[in-house]
């Protein structure tokens, strides 16, 4: 959903990404998959699946995924890119 205001009123950006609560959020990962969620939003960056299963990933080592999708708006960059930039500037 893209933000328009319509009426006087905001609708805000948001992507359930629902259909993969079962397969990726086991009982100590499902706040991994909320915090994935919500950046996701925050940056509106409409991840493909695999996408989303791979920041889930590297969410769940402590990799600040915050960081990466910032880059990925910001700059338009591929996840792949926005990694490079991730490991080149985080070294």
């Amino acid at each position: 959903m893209v933000l328009h205001i319509k009426g006087g009123f905001i609708l805000k950006y948001d992507i359930s990404y629902e259909h993969l609560v079962e397969e990726l959020a086991e009982a100590k990962a499902i706040w991994h998959f909320n915090n994935v969620k919500r950046n996701a939003n925050e940056y509106e960056l409409e991840l493909s699946d695999e996408d989303f299963k791979r920041f889930h990933k590297l969410s769940t080592r402590d990799i600040d995924i915050k960081w990466i999708m910032h880059k990925m708006s910001a700059y338009k960059l591929s996840l792949t890119d926005a990694l490079i930039t991730y490991i080149t500037y985080q070294n």
